[in-house]
């Protein structure tokens, strides 16, 4: 049985979400990190199938993930840090 300590546990869940995501064909992510999103950025950012681009701004990460989408025509995933910043993709 997986044990895993309390720091590791959203780690591991957002591991397999990730996992899910390329499995339904994901291949870009756009990063906008954040405290509340760590587990999650660290997910992708271990993801090997995925590329990643980090942009600091969700204005612009937003923009950036839509040239993505336009460019291969697959949607890129969006990670931020609260709901407040989700407001501005």
């Amino acid at each position: 049985m997986l044990d895993l300590a309390a720091p590791n546990r959203a780690f591991y869940w957002a591991t397999l979400f990730v996992r899910g995501l390329f499995t339904h064909g994901l291949r870009h992510a756009v990063l906008s990190p954040g405290s509340r999103s760590t587990p999650l950025t660290l997910a992708f950012a271990a993801f090997e199938g995925i590329e990643k681009q980090v942009v600091l701004d969700e204005r612009s990460a937003a923009f950036m993930a839509l040239g993505i989408g336009k460019a291969t025509g697959k949607p890129a995933a969006l990670v931020c840090a609260s709901g407040t910043a989700a407001a501005n993709y």
